[in-house]
């Protein structure tokens, strides 16, 4: 099994003329590899994330990033030989080589899979962990800094980000809710899936 800790929770506060933000950045390990989850664009925050769990930034074998939002993204190139899973048309990118990946590319314990809605290129992560199925899940889900976090199907997406498709987001949030046990947004709290 796979295990999954959260270096950094997402945080994304509106300010007047734009946002304060970084998503949700998580270390998943399996037995061979070392995966990073949306970095994020506050580097402070994530060099002290990788030096608390005694890593540098070369020891990580896979930058997995969800959607082609900056504050998911910025950072993703600090890891200098890792490959990245995309969301770009699925593609894994190790340096100039670009090649389609499947759904179980980082292990059969972690599946990739495609969740439209927040933008028209979006995916996540359902890790099997010895807590369940843990998904994480990018901007599919996410929270403001001072909203309560109950999680409803039909919550509003706060970005307005082009692209952005309700119908469309509520089916991949159905789709996340039924695969997994508990969910990590890419901005807020993980919560435990009420099935």
């Amino acid at each position: 099994m796979a295990d999954v800790k959260i270096l950094i929770e997402g945080y994304a506060r509106k300010i007047e003329k734009g946002w304060i933000a970084s998503s949700t950045t998580c270390l998943v390990t399996t037995k061979n590899k070392k995966i990073i989850t949306d970095p994020g664009c506050n580097r402070e925050k994530l060099l002290a994330a990788l030096n608390k769990e005694r890593l540098l930034t070369a020891d990580i074998d896979y930058v997995f990033l969800s959607h082609q939002h900056p504050d998911h993204i910025l950072l993703a190139g600090i890891f200098e030989k890792a490959r990245f899973i995309t969301f770009d048309t699925n593609l894994m990118y190790n340096n100039d080589i670009l090649t389609e990946f499947d759904k179980h590319e980082l292990g059969k314990e972690i599946e990739i899979i495609e969740t439209p809605g927040h933008v028209l290129e979006h995916i996540s992560l359902i890790v099997n962990t010895s807590l369940g199925k843990i998904a994480i899940v990018g901007d599919v889900i996410f929270f403001l800094e001072n909203e309560y976090q109950i999680f409803d199907l039909h919550q509003k997406d706060h970005s307005q980000a082009k692209g952005m498709n309700m119908k469309t987001l509520i089916e991949s949030r159905k789709k996340l809710l039924e695969a997994a046990d508990y969910i990590i947004p890419g901005h807020g709290k993980m919560f435990k899936v009420e099935k």
